[in-house]
């Protein structure tokens, strides 16, 4: 079962979250050596979810954390962006980057599901020659 690429509207999303971390990353320089480390490592880490989210793959993504994060990301940037009125590198960040999130996992959600449906009925035409159960419980044609 493979999950199919995004739509170009989606992965532009995902490209503009990438680049809502830049202000991030770039606000990181002005750390300590070891504090740069952290700030790039953590923009790595999210650019690799994005795109993750957005390429083709085999491999499901655990849904309920990234769903869990990206909610949290994004009431946090955009209700510091609204509330304090000023932007702020990590707001401006964590909003941008937490609603591009929200896009993609709602995209990669979507393909999955219908990658499985797909999967199913596939699955569901190759036993079809077998003894198969419905609903109303084994059908008699399918034993003779």
């Amino acid at each position: 079962m493979a999950i199919g690429e995004a739509s170009t509207i989606v992965r532009w999303y995902a490209y503009a979250g990438c680049l809502a971390l830049v202000p991030f990353v770039v606000a990181g320089f002005r750390l300590p050596w070891y504090g740069t480390a952290v700030v790039l490592g953590a923009a790595l880490a999210a650019w690799a979810l994005l795109l993750t989210l957005i390429r083709p793959t085999a491999v499901a993504v655990p849904l309920p954390a990234v769903w869990a994060a990206a909610g949290l990301i994004t009431v946090y940037g955009t209700s510091a962006l609204l509330l304090h009125g000023t932007v702020s590198a990590g707001a401006l960040a964590a909003g941008g980057y937490g609603w591009a999130l929200l896009v993609t996992a709602a995209s990669h959600q979507r393909r999955y599901s219908a990658a499985v449906r797909s999967a199913a009925s596939a699955s569901s035409a190759r036993s079809s020659t077998g003894a198969t159960t419905s609903a109303s419980g084994p059908r008699a044609s399918s034993w003779v």
